[in-house]
């Protein structure tokens, strides 16, 4: 497939497979905002909740189909990448007046000196990946992050 290569962008210290669901969205925002701070991800992991938030406000990041990507962009991402979570059950998300249930969760942190354009090449390979039934497939059984790696690497 055509753009960004995931496996490149998918942070293995941000791959969190079979937890417990959220509350809601802004319990999820809250563990993994902390979770790419202590993996030295993003300075602040405030900031960056914050920018996650800014960019709800703009328009929905749920996808159906049992995904959400949410995002956000702030000079406080040291690192930029991407962070999966599978939830064990569903929980419900709401995210710019549309709600549904999510499972699959990728968080993408996009710093602000990135090429304008890199975070949208991320988020077409990310949503072009999704319209195959095989990797939403994968996303249900890979049982390490390996095992997504090297899932993606075969589409």
């Amino acid at each position: 497939m055509g753009g960004i290569n995931l496996a490149e962008v998918l942070l293995n210290e941000m791959v969190i497979l079979d937890c417990e669901p959220f509350k809601d969205k802004e319990d999820m925002f809250d563990a993994m905002t902390r979770k790419f701070e202590e993996a030295g991800f993003v300075s602040d992991a405030k900031a960056y909740k914050e920018a996650l938030e800014y960019r709800e406000t703009l328009g929905p990041t749920y996808m159906g189909n049992f995904v959400a990507i949410p995002h956000g962009k702030c000079k406080e991402v040291i690192k930029p990448g991407i962070g999966f979570c599978r939830c064990k059950d569903s929980f419900i998300y709401e995210s710019a007046g549309e709600s549904g249930e999510v499972k699959y969760i990728f968080v993408l942190a996009i710093s602000d000196n990135q090429a304008n354009d890199y975070h949208l090449r991320v988020l077409a390979t990310l949503a072009g990946m999704l319209a195959h039934d095989e990797f939403l497939e994968l996303l249900g059984t890979a049982e390490s992050y390996e095992d997504l790696i090297h899932g993606i690497s075969n589409m």
